[in-house]
């Protein structure tokens, strides 16, 4: 049980890192930690014309993949339908779907963010 309240916190911090890291690069956030009946989206932001649905994940190591799994990624897609379809998100914007990943800071590692950007499609 600890060890789940020690990985909830890392998280959670891990998704305060990521908002700071989103909004220094210019991006407005529009929801955190969004839940709908499909599933839970943990950063929604925008920046310009594009809406960008975040999923955070915090690593041991840099090394370490963070990419959801097929199913994961389908159940953000499916949420951020959702999130779209609620919000009366307009037509005109993009949607693109970003990794942050989040790792304990190393030597010479100022900031532990990693940002992939567009990192998975949803069908449809």
């Amino acid at each position: 049980m600890g060890d789940r309240r020690q990985s909830e916190r890392q998280g959670r911090g891990a998704e305060t890192l990521a908002m700071i890291w989103l909004r220094l690069t210019g991006h407005r956030i529009l929801a955190r930690r969004w839940r709908g009946r499909a599933g839970e989206i943990d950063i929604v932001a925008c920046r310009r014309r594009v809406i960008i649905f975040c999923e955070v994940k915090f690593r041991r190591r840099a090394s370490e993949t963070g990419i959801p799994s097929p199913r994961q990624r389908h159940r953000i897609c499916r949420a951020a339908q959702e999130f779209a379809s609620c919000r009366h998100v307009s037509e005109n914007f993009e949607w693109r779907f970003d990794l942050v990943q989040i790792s304990p800071p190393l030597r010479g590692n100022v900031l532990p963010v990693r940002h992939l950007k567009d990192a998975w499609r949803c069908d449809g």
